[in-house]
């Protein structure tokens, strides 16, 4: 069971790498961040939690980087902190709303949005309008490389591409939830390991689905709240 110093190490490791990108080495931990800890400490809690999967070491005298699990745990303990995540979507109803022509057809231009303020590729659907808004293909590329390889990019583009005539079925999947965030393979909508996806449906009128797909590196608490803000937007 992972303790709770053990949770404060992996939630920095994993805020940090998705800022970075970069491997987190010990030493920088100790200095910087966990002064209370002393590193032969730290070192002990970085081998365990390596050993129960939630870190990887690239190489052996590389820092560490959070694997899949790791995410799925961080994502699971933002998901639970409701009050959290509703405290800042209404900062961002705000800030998208001083950002925008309010006369505008905001669901046209939602995905844009998504996309502007997450990076990665925002995408928008309504089943009642039969219609599907995506933007952001040249923030997803540059975040993908270049640690994803050219002909992976390639065929994660193409299911994005031909993503529309499962809309529908997506659409149906999602209404089920709140919001959902899928890591990696587990998503079912592009199954990459490069990839994270999160969905959100308007809260109460249940009639739009708005998506984010980007790096598993991506900062998810604050594209969550973006998401839900859109989601609200659209529902008022």
């Amino acid at each position: 069971m992972v303790t709770e110093r053990q949770k404060r190490i992996l939630n920095f490791i994993v805020k940090e790498y998705s800022k970075k990108g970069e491997p987190i080495g010990s030493k920088d931990l100790c200095a910087k961040h966990f002064k209370d800890l002393s590193p032969a400490t730290l070192r002990r809690e970085l081998f365990e939690l390596t050993n129960w999967g939630y870190l990887n070491q690239p190489h052996t005298s590389a820092g560490r980087v959070p694997t899949d699990k790791a995410y799925k745990w961080f994502v699971n303990e933002t998901m639970a902190n409701k009050e959290k995540i509703t405290s800042s979507s209404n900062q961002w109803v705000e800030k998208i709303n001083q950002d925008r022509n309010i006369d505008d057809d905001f669901f046209s231009i939602s995905a844009q949005v998504i996309a502007n303020f997450c990076g990665g590729l925002g995408l928008s659907y309504s089943p009642g309008e039969h219609s599907v808004f995506k933007h952001g293909w040249k923030n997803l590329i540059e975040q993908l490389l270049p640690d994803t390889a050219e002909d992976e990019i390639s065929r994660i583009f193409e299911e994005i591409e031909s993503i529309d005539v499962r809309m529908e079925e997506i659409f149906e999947e999602a209404s089920k939830t709140e919001g959902s965030i899928f890591i990696g393979r587990e998503c079912p909508v592009l199954k990459s390991e490069s990839t994270s996806v999160i969905f959100k449906v308007t809260p109460l009128k249940k009639d739009k689905l708005f998506m984010l797909i980007g790096p598993k590196n991506m900062l998810y608490e604050r594209n969550l709240a973006i998401l839900e803000a859109v989601a609200n937007i659209l529902d008022n």
